[in-house]
Parts: structure tokens; C-alpha cells; sequence
């Protein structure tokens, strides 16, 4: 196991950011941890939506790096305490923006864990953006049925999009990344070449991140585009901007 995944994993066993509604919140939007760090405007605005309409949000980590790195006891805690929180608040469901953590909770939780992109749709929003053109990556947990891009594609047309092929993940699963950052360089490569001049869209932070780190740009998260947020990954700042998400929220008189 390379340095930079053992770091990661010391973050997520005691992961410093976390910050819960105080209140009772019937449903509840899970960030996770890549969408806040890449996209802190976004995250800030979709946080705006969540709580004028009674969504509590929070920020915290799902546990599935721990247990693809077969921390079985830290996986347990993470997936123990997520529970103990979800039922002191009452949460009757939970909205993720991560497809990892929704393929890796759903099985596990005691409540329905749905895609951050059917929430906007059971509020009767839809999206005012020009229909987007370009590619699109389907990531890991989303490659085989695409329910995700489904889901987003009712809230505007992604006819423009046309899917990147025979690249099967981004380089970040566990078993990939165990082999060092060569491999990761090799299968953005591969994402390079389809992707040429247009502009790549994914529905994963992680993704994000990974492509525009390895040169693919321009690269576009579908959830900003739709909301008519104007925001590329910001990589270099990921690690801080976790932290201001966990502990200075954006709110005036708000506390951690």
C-alpha cells in the first residue's frame, strides 16, 4: 500500500471534518468527502436549497475505504456510528452526491439512501441550464446500470453526451490505486484520447478530481452544471476545503 492511500485511510478512521444537523431532519443530504473538497460553491449553495426546504446536510465519511482496504473494525465503527446519528435525528431517507457512497451504504443502512439528483426532482425543480454537450465518464458503482445518469438526465437532456468506452474506472478503486499512480496515468490516458477537445462531465467527485490532476480538462461535474453553478475540481485546495465544510460553516452563526 502506497504512502498517499495509507494517509487517506488514517483520515477516514478518525475523519476530523464531520459535522451533523443539531435538529431533527426527516431526510438528509450526505455529501461525503470528494464533492465538498472539489466543489465548496456548489456545496455551499446546494446546502442553501437543502435547508430552506427542511433537508438537514451532513458531513462526514461513509466508511467504504476502510472497508476496501479490509479495515473490517473501522469500517464497522464508521458504519455503527452513521446509524446511531441517523436514528437520534429521526432520518426517515438520505440523499448521497457520491455514487460510491450510495453503492456502499444502500445495502448496509436501516433507511433508503436515494441519488442526490432525486431530490431536486421530488421538490418539482428542473434545471435552466443548456443541455450539455461533450462526454460523459460513468463511474465504477454507476458503469453497469447507469440509474444515476438516468436520474440526472430527468432534470435536463444529456442526448449532447456521448459515454467514454472500455475504460473501466479512474484509477482511484482500492485494487488500482494499490499499484501506485502509474496505473491511474494510464486509464486517464486512455479517457484523454476519447475525450480529445470537448469537455468531460462526471457525476463523481472523485472522478473529477482524478481527471483534471492527470490533464483531462476541461472536466465538469453534472450536479453543478445543472444547477447553474459555474465551478471546475479544485483540486489543489481539496484537503482545505474539506476542512471549512466540517469546521466553519458557511452560515453566519452556525457551529460545528
Amino acid at each position: 500500500m502506497h504512502l498517499t492511500q495509507r494517509l487517506m485511510l488514517l483520515e477516514k478512521r478518525h475523519y476530523p471534518f464531520r459535522r451533523w444537523p443539531k435538529g431533527h431532519s426527516a431526510a438528509l443530504l450526505f455529501p461525503g468527502c470528494n464533492f465538498p473538497g472539489q466543489y465548496p460553491k456548489t456545496m455551499a449553495y446546494l446546502e442553501d436549497l437543502c435547508r430552506a426546504r427542511g433537508v438537514g446536510v451532513a458531513y462526514d465519511c461513509c466508511g467504504k475505504p476502510l472497508g476496501d482496504a479490509r479495515d473490517e473494525a473501522g469500517a464497522a465503527h464508521s458504519l455503527a456510528a452513521l446509524e446511531k446519528r441517523l436514528k437520534a435525528l429521526g432520518v426517515e431517507r438520505v440523499y448521497t452526491l457520491c455514487p460510491n457512497c450510495a453503492a456502499y451504504l444502500a445495502p448496509r443502512l436501516s433507511v433508503p439512501v436515494k441519488s442526490v439528483y432525486e431530490m431536486p426532482k421530488e421538490w418539482g425543480w428542473s434545471s435552466h441550464a443548456v443541455p450539455p454537450e461533450g462526454v460523459v465518464f460513468r463511474p465504477c458503482p454507476d458503469r453497469k446500470e447507469g440509474t444515476w445518469l438516468r436520474e440526472a438526465g430527468a432534470l435536463l437532456s444529456l442526448d449532447g453526451l456521448r459515454g467514454v468506452e472500455k475504460v473501466p474506472c479512474c484509477g482511484l478503486r482500492h485494487e488500482i490505486a494499490a499499484h501506485g499512480p502509474e496505473a491511474g496515468q494510464k486509464l486517464c490516458a486512455l479517457v484523454r484520447e476519447q475525450q480529445g477537445s470537448d469537455t468531460l462531465f462526471t457525476y463523481c467527485a472523485s472522478c473529477s478530481g482524478q481527471f483534471a490532476r492527470h490533464g483531462c480538462g476541461p472536466v465538469r461535474h453534472l450536479l453543478p452544471y445543472l444547477l447553474g453553478v459555474d465551478e471546475a475540481p479544485d483540486c489543489a485546495r481539496s484537503f482545505l476545503n474539506r476542512m471549512k465544510a466540517g469546521w466553519f460553516p458557511h452560515r453566519k452563526g452556525e457551529r460545528p
